[in-house]
């Protein structure tokens, strides 16, 4: 792109001081959370079928618009010394609504009165990290299992809200996200892989905007009626075999692949990348969310890879490190080289290095849009200002 060429993108004059722009279980099934019925649904309690318009529920099935609307030019490579922008912020929370998520963070039980549950854990934690940002970054979020879930029928238990039901990322939106605990309770199985391609939909299009998605959850994914109940890894553990012989048992296999396989489009395809936070006893599927954590591009540097929150204060350092590491570190370049290494990145005047790992450094998260983020010592050290870099264009785009 030659440098006459103008560069169309939202984020210009734009600074943004934040952006918290980044598996679910069958709760009581995935043996994580306690005792189990005869007949296990997804997160089955003996609470009555809630009435409801099937027409406004989302199956786990359902067909995933997967389009992605750019609507801006890659920037191209302009030889010279650059201040870079503090890109736009927008993040989405994909959040646990699941049966088990009435139980407590450090056992397999339900919590008693006076006791905080996970439900409680994650209100408290979201009100505390992101309450102070909601006129700075756009933040959304959807709950799964759709509100009306049933506890008691495996295949209504999957079910997700429509798209009206999920709130869609825009400033001031903490009070509207927290409300949802208010209004709701925890019910139903885990739809992780359809909840997760359903909240991607609801992400800008545009690949100018650092935005990034939050999936916190207290298990395993299920809820994919597909899948091989007699061959398949079961999240139900009480009674032995439950995926093989309980109805539509196949609905409490593991939906790792799925998952994993959704994650990685969303990471590759729109250059979304997932955060994954654990809440509660969530070492039975370690693997899983690890797993999860790597395939959104935003694993930790230690073991495990996904945010393990075992305490309210976990789950609230969990949230601020997401927020923070993204929120004052992701920057939009005004020129981008062909080569990945021909452009110097620098803080204050010193030259930091390229991180491909994601620990202390930069890395390009969307390099064709001039999308950067600078990691660990390097993103404590930035600001609005003081980030720059020098690109060098050999040969120069034609």
């Amino acid at each position: 792109m030659s440098p006459s060429r103008p560069l169309r993108h939202v984020f210009r004059g734009a600074v943004v001081f934040g952006v918290l722009a980044a598996a679910a279980s069958c709760g009581s099934r995935t043996g994580l959370f306690g005792p189990e019925p005869p007949d296990p649904v997804p997160d089955a309690s003996l609470d009555v079928i809630v009435p409801r318009d099937a027409l406004a529920d989302v199956r786990d099935d359902s067909p995933i618009d997967a389009t992605i609307d750019v609507i801006e030019e890659p920037v191209g490579c302009v030889p010279g010394k650059f201040t870079f922008t503090l890109a736009t912020a927008q993040l989405m929370f994909v959040l646990d609504r699941s049966l088990s998520m009435n139980y407590l963070l450090t056992s397999n039980s339900p919590a008693l009165p006076g006791q905080t549950s996970r439900w409680q854990a994650l209100e408290s934690s979201l009100s505390q990290t992101i309450t102070p940002f909601t006129s700075q970054i756009a933040m959304g979020a959807r709950f799964y299992p759709a509100a009306n879930a049933s506890s008691t029928d495996a295949v209504l238990a999957c079910i997700q809200d429509p798209a009206s039901g999920a709130i869609s990322p825009a400033l001031n939106n903490a009070a509207k996200i927290l409300d949802v605990f208010k209004k709701t309770e925890p019910i139903g199985g885990t739809p992780t892989a359809t909840a997760l391609q359903l909240a991607a939909q609801e992400v800008s299009s545009s690949r100018a905007v650092a935005r990034a998605m939050v999936i916190a959850t207290d298990g395993a994914p299920n809820c994919n009626g597909s899948l091989d109940r007699n061959t398949c890894t079961c999240t139900a553990t009480t009674p032995p075999n439950a995926c093989r012989t309980a109805t539509n048992g196949a609905s409490n296999c593991l939906d790792d692949a799925r998952t994993l396989q959704t994650i990685t489009g969303i990471v590759s395809n729109r250059r979304i990348p997932v955060y994954v936070i654990g809440i509660g006893v969530t070492a039975s599927f370690a693997s899983t969310l690890d797993a999860m954590a790597v395939a959104g591009g935003r694993p930790r540097a230690g073991s495990p890879k996904y945010y393990a929150a075992g305490t309210p204060a976990d789950l609230t350092a969990a949230f601020t490190v997401v927020r923070d590491s993204v929120a004052n570190c992701s920057y939009i370049t005004p020129s981008s080289p062909q080569d990945p290494n021909a452009i110097s990145v620098e803080i204050g005047g010193a030259t930091i290095a390229r991180d491909p790992d994601h620990l202390d450094g930069w890395d390009w998260i969307d390099q064709e849009y001039g999308h950067l983020q600078l990691f660990g010592a390097a993103c404590a050290l930035a600001s609005a200002t003081n980030v720059s870099g020098t690109v060098t264009c050999d040969p120069p785009d034609e």
